[in-house]
């Protein structure tokens, strides 16, 4: 299988997952005020120049979980995860499942929107749900906007709309494999306290302007993973990674230090 490979600097590797609509470009701010790190980024499958891997008709968590392992398997020691968005769900679910050589996690926005908990469900589930569904349903039709409605349920009501052209033109163009990528995190659904098995250091970050969904994923994860740190950007929605590079670039870097004792950036 082919995918889509950046590799910049040298040192102990670092692996960063975009999230959906994003190819490795999406990192470039982050990167750059990183140094003493190997640092790799991928497209996730179907965007960039990585095919898609998934059946259509049966998206499994597994198939990117696999694909984790195959790039996994290019770099050849173990290194450090780091995943935005779907990325970061993607980041989660592979840590998760455990027998990859990762060292340790950062996440930017995860959401394993699935997610369940015992007891009361999120109140936001149902109505995320049928946002789905319309989502679905306007890819179908071919609607040129329907990337907005996923848009702007992560970022604003409109955000779509402000958005360059090319960004838009990208977003309508690889729609249809964010409607595999929903259907993919359909399939992951763990119990939230299954997450209290993840035994790496992590640190969950989030904008301050982020959605509920995702203010309660991350206070979620951050009070079971037993060595969970959690940050928040000032300022920043969901696309934090582009927009506030140097304050995410910081994150990381400080995580790093405090897990190996490396370069601060």
């Amino acid at each position: 299988m082919s995918f889509d490979l950046e590799i910049k600097g040298e040192g102990p590797p670092v692996l960063f997952l975009p999230g959906s609509y994003s190819t490795p470009r999406a990192w470039s701010g982050v990167m750059e005020r990183l140094a003493g790190w190997q640092m790799i980024s991928v497209s996730l499958p179907g965007y960039g120049r990585t095919q898609e891997r998934r059946d259509p008709t049966d998206c499994r968590m597994a198939d990117l979980i696999g694909f984790v392992a195959d790039v996994a398997e290019k770099i050849g020691t173990p290194f450090h995860l780091v995943g935005h968005s779907f990325g970061g769900q993607v980041a989660l679910a592979a840590t998760l499942e455990g027998g990859l050589p990762i060292q340790s996690l950062v996440t930017f926005e995860a959401n394993p929107i699935y997610m369940r908990r015992a007891g009361t469900a999120f109140a936001w589930q149902a109505a995320l749900q049928e946002m789905v569904a319309r989502f679905d349903s306007a890819v179908a039709k071919g609607d040129p906007a329907a990337a907005g409605i996923i848009i702007d349920y992560y970022c604003g009501a409109g955000v779509f709309d402000t958005m360059p052209e090319p960004i838009r033109a990208f977003c309508a163009a690889t729609a249809h494999t964010n409607v595999l990528d929903w259907h993919t995190a359909r399939d992951f659904a763990p119990w939230a306290t299954e997450f209290g098995a993840v035994s790496l250091p992590t640190t969950l970050c989030r904008g301050d302007r982020a959605n509920i969904a995702i203010r309660e994923i991350t206070d979620e994860l951050g009070g079971i993973i037993p060595k969970a740190k959690t940050a928040v950007v000032d300022g920043a929605d969901h696309f934090l990674v582009s927009t506030h590079p140097q304050d995410c670039a910081r994150i990381i870097a400080d995580h790093l230090q405090r897990v190996s004792g490396g370069p601060t950036g």
